[in-house]
């Protein structure tokens, strides 16, 4: 009887703790942030199923001409003659990598502002900001000049784009990766964080703006 009065006891005292406000509002918390975590990447999420996966375009003439109306105006730091040969570039390697020209343009554009001397505080360089190693490591051997910096731009979002190949936000991954890295996106379940989330739909409303 003793053992028995024993385990009621036990079994109260767990269920008490159990219910205590604390442990709740503790769940509550996770499953909240997880929830938020979901919904302030659903607005990158939307953009999906844009077709930006590939250099699928109409025709080569309208969207250099797009790209000459979105970027001329913006690249301040260079001159004339320099911005309609970063233009001829993101056209150039886009084809070569099979990857969106708009989509180039406006991460160039959220990288750098088409600035090619630009550095980052964490020493990113050029048009695509990639870091002296990352640059090494994909054959760009100087991330300051016009071509080579468009090279590096089209050719590593194109292997973040590899990597994510046949999910239906391979798009908005691709962009991730290139903010977070590959592995941090990967090892993340395919999360990341609302500053990346920001950072994926600058991008795609760049895109927006040249159609």
């Amino acid at each position: 009887m003793e053992i028995a009065n024993s385990v009621i006891i036990l079994l109260f005292v767990i269920s008490i703790f159990s219910n205590l406000p604390g442990r709740q509002a503790g769940l509550g918390k996770k499953e909240t942030s997880y929830e938020a975590n979901k919904s302030k990447q659903s607005v990158a999420m939307n953009y999906s199923a844009l077709p930006l996966s590939n250099f699928s375009i109409s025709t080569e003439a309208e969207t250099k001409e797009s790209l000459n109306r979105f970027v001329l105006p913006r690249a301040k730091k260079i001159s004339a003659d320099e911005a309609g040969l970063l233009v001829d570039s993101i056209m150039k390697y886009s084809k070569e990598y099979d990857v969106n020209p708009k989509l180039v343009a406006a991460l160039i554009d959220r990288e750098s502002s088409f600035n090619p001397r630009s550095v980052s505080s964490s020493n990113a360089q050029g048009l695509a900001q990639l870091l002296p190693s990352t640059a090494r490591d994909i054959g760009i051997s100087d991330p300051f000049d016009i071509e080579e910096g468009t090279k590096g731009a089209a050719l590593y979002l194109k292997m973040m784009m590899d990597k994510w190949r046949g999910l239906s936000d391979q798009v908005v991954l691709a962009l991730a990766s290139y903010a977070e890295g590959f592995n941090q996106i990967f090892r993340a379940d395919r999360s990341y964080s609302s500053k990346t989330a920001q950072y994926v739909k600058d991008i795609l409303d760049r895109c927006y703006q040249m159609n």
